[in-house]
């Protein structure tokens, strides 16, 4: 879903960008991250947080985002050679399974009606042993369920849907915060062994 010029004004301002850059920078540091690993934004906007990571660390970006006009400004302001932006809707991605090291997404599943789709799709794109990194607005139960008969232009993530999607897409949590509403999560997606 692409957002309204009212949300996008609060979205791409200066502050709110450098602050989501920031914070992911953070929750990145909580891993014992290997150079070149492959690290996928979804609903990266205007790159700020793709931007900031390519900065400071060695790994080969992708940001993904919807809204042709916010990839747009997000290629204006990336040179960083292992940084890319591309147009594309995340409950419907163009990858191949287990493609990404590292998918991080921050407070973007909120504007997705079809969010649970996109996190089945996150997962799908990640490779076994690979991290997921989650912010995003966590909404009450009833409201989550309710909210797609009363306001079905948006998505509701509840922390209770959110965690039993995560378990079963077989995520194994290794770091949960946040404050407010907003949540935070890092899982690990179980590698598969063969007997």
């Amino acid at each position: 879903m692409r957002m309204t010029m009212v949300e996008k004004r609060f979205v791409n301002d200066p502050e709110h960008t450098q602050w989501v850059a920031r914070h992911g920078q953070q929750l990145l540091a909580r891993i014992d991250l290997k150079p070149g690993w492959k690290y996928l934004d979804v609903g990266c906007g205007v790159g700020a947080a793709a931007c900031g990571i390519a900065n400071r660390f060695d790994l080969v970006i992708t940001g993904i985002d919807v809204d042709p006009k916010q990839i747009e400004e997000a290629r204006s302001r990336s040179i960083h050679p292992d940084l890319r932006f591309m147009t594309m809707d995340a409950a419907r991605m163009q990858f191949r399974p287990g493609e990404f090291d590292i998918v991080a997404t921050s407070m973007a599943t909120h504007h997705i009606p079809e969010w649970e789709r996109v996190f089945s799709e996150m997962v799908r794109v990640l490779r076994p042993g690979g991290y997921l990194i989650y912010t995003d607005l966590m909404f009450p139960s009833w409201l989550s369920a309710a909210g797609g008969y009363l306001i079905p232009f948006v998505g509701l993530p509840s922390r209770k849907r959110l965690e039993a999607l995560a378990a079963q897409e077989g995520l194994v949590k290794i770091f949960e915060g946040g404050s407010g509403m907003r949540s935070d999560f890092i899982w690990q997606k179980e590698e598969l062994f063969l007997l």
